[in-house]
């Protein structure tokens, strides 16, 4: 589990001490690092990516932060130091469960590694590094994406998933993407930074990651474009790009094995699904993908460490589940009946759910070991009918959400042929379905029945669920298809906007009382109605009045103008626009 699921801070940055305090370390060997213990030396960039990326003049490889390694290293066990991204690469492959595959890795770079992107050949214990881009020479191909994602407004290494909605709203344009590209070279080269970490290393204060929203406004000012074309263009590039990568590497090692994507690149499912139409074997998406992941590939890397040294064979693969984390606790029913809230206890459970949301009620589910990772696969999810086509704007205004994209369908496994159309992708998927990692075509009937979770461009980001896997959620979803002859069900995270997901039973009471969602179904078979506890409802609407973004949008004014007295100089703390004969000079 991130350690955000136990602070209630979303995207939590600090030390997981609240995590770690759940480990008994009677049982721990070691602890895998996914950051190398010194800075290693710079390499070049292979010709593939000297090509696709703008160029950087000689920055600096940084060493693995002294703070840090203190904090590790007071935890009294031996430590094992991997490259960052050998250590993707070595998480997308324990985890996908296959005997060898090739990797492409992407993301925005690391202390001590020297590259930002890297194609590999992997085997248990054995990483081999085929190509790279070099830290040192090139910009991330990641950093486009967040430059947009400031760009238009949002929250740089924070909302790059809404960038990948609104891109489908675009059109594409090779003006627009030749301007973006520019001005994403001009902003990696400028004078002044675009963006920086706050309270990085502090443990008080939970980073995170600011653009000078005064930059912001210039650079965007130069792009006559809208939103939603810019967005596109930031898609189609990413996706010429790493398509580039993908088939450079199918000419030189062929398609016979498996590839694998993993990296926080790879949270991108449009891209996911391009590279599959490539052509390799299969193609599996590491669940993971973003930097948590990486604890298990560094902790599977030292245990096969430590085998070799012994001369023991290396660990089996890897459970292929992604329930990792605890669960709600015990003491449901006393905690329910402490504060007054009205349940019942169905006999059949998921039948008594599918009902619910047969009449339209969206159904909020807290049950088992919650999920590790960035997607909601039902044990911590909100699910709902698909056939109401306004429906997204229900839900996102209960969860004070903005999104471009609609909500991800999960359906049974044995229904995937009937509901996508994947006969333009030559590559075997079949691997990135559990998990909601690659978007699909849907066939175009479900259009009709199940708006609620095609996007424009006709695709969708499914999960599947196999009996054998989750026998409840798959009983949910066939007594749900039999009462409505619909096989899918929207599958959305359980969590309010710019909070984590919720994690155990006050969380989900919370999150549900405050959304004022219909049901809420709880581990032990705990149903708990919200029309059946009206007083409570009326409570937690009224505690959650007078939030009216006040300190938001004064942070943001505040740094507008910092980043105006920054680059235009000192005294600039005013609003006025340059040059404006109505107004006085600042």
């Amino acid at each position: 589990m991130s350690e955000e699921r136990f602070s209630r801070v979303k995207m939590e940055g600090r030390f997981p001490r609240r995590a770690l305090s759940t480990i008994d370390f009677g049982d721990v060997a070691g602890i895998g690092i996914p950051y190398l213990s010194h800075a290693p030396e710079r390499v070049e960039s292979a010709p593939v990516f000297r090509d696709l990326l703008h160029t950087v003049p000689n920055y600096p490889v940084d060493e693995f932060p002294r703070i840090w390694r203190e904090r590790l290293e007071s935890l009294g066990k031996p430590l094992h130091f991997f490259d960052h991204h050998d250590m993707h690469a070595y998480t997308g492959f324990v985890l996908s469960g296959y005997d060898e595959a090739l990797v492409l890795t992407s993301d925005y770079g690391a202390y001590s590694c020297p590259v930002t992107a890297g194609a590999y050949h992997v085997r248990r214990g054995e990483i081999t590094r085929l190509a790279g881009a070099s830290m040192s020479e090139h910009v991330a191909l990641a950093g486009l994406y967040t430059d947009v994602t400031a760009l238009l407004g949002f929250s740089p290494c924070k909302h790059e998933g809404k960038i990948t909605g609104l891109a489908a709203h675009g059109r594409p344009s090779r003006e627009c993407r030749e301007q973006v590209w520019e001005l994403h070279r001009r902003i990696r080269s400028a004078e002044h930074n675009f963006y920086g970490w706050v309270g990085f290393f502090d443990e008080e204060i939970p980073p995170f990651y600011e653009p000078n929203r005064h930059l912001v406004q210039r650079y965007r000012a130069e792009l006559p474009f809208s939103d939603a074309d810019i967005a596109r263009a930031a898609q189609d590039l990413l996706e010429e790009k790493l398509l580039a990568v993908a088939q450079w590497l199918e000419q030189t090692q062929g398609t016979a094995l498996p590839l694998i994507l993993s990296g926080g690149v790879f949270a991108n499912v449009r891209v996911n699904l391009e590279l599959a139409r490539v052509g390799f074997s299969k193609v599996f998406v590491a669940p993971p993908m973003g930097d948590d992941g990486l604890s298990i590939g560094a902790a599977a890397a030292a245990a096969h460490q430590e085998a070799a040294a012994s001369g023991a064979s290396p660990a089996a693969a890897f459970p292929l589940s992604m329930a990792l984390g605890t669960t709600p606790g015990e003491g449901t029913e006393v905690r329910l009946k402490e504060l007054g809230i009205v349940f019942s206890r169905p006999d059949d459970p998921a039948g008594a759910l599918a009902a619910h949301l047969a009449q339209g009620e969206s159904v909020a589910v807290v049950r088992g070991r919650q999920e590790f990772g960035p997607r909601a696969l039902g044990r911590r999810s909100i699910l709902s009918s698909a056939a109401d086509p306004v429906v997204n704007e229900r839900l996102n205004a209960s969860l004070q959400r903005t999104e471009f994209m609609p909500f991800a369908p999960v359906l049974r496994a044995e229904r995937v042929d009937e509901v996508f159309d994947l006969s333009g992708i030559p590559s075997d998927v079949g691997d990135c379905l559990p998990f909601m990692t690659m978007c699909l075509p849907v066939r175009p009937r479900i259009r009709d029945t199940a708006p609620a979770v095609v996007h424009v461009d006709g695709t969708a980001r499914p999960q599947a669920v196999s009996g054998g896997a989750d026998p409840f959620l798959h009983r949910l979803l066939a007594s749900y298809e039999e009462r409505t002859g619909i096989p899918l069900l929207i599958n959305t995270s359980f969590n309010i906007h710019d909070e984590p997901l919720v994690s155990d039973l006050d969380d989900a009471l919370a999150a549900f009382f405050a959304a004022q969602l219909d049901v809420l179904y709880l581990d032990g078979g705990f149903v708990v109605e919200l029309r059946d506890n009206a007083p409570l409802a009326r409570m937690a609407k009224l505690l959650r009045r007078g939030s009216d973004g006040v300190a938001k949008q004064r942070h943001r004014a505040l740094n507008l103008s910092f980043g105006r007295q920054m680059v235009d100089g000192a005294g600039r703390f005013t609003e006025w626009p340059d040059g404006d004969p109505d107004l006085p000079a600042p």
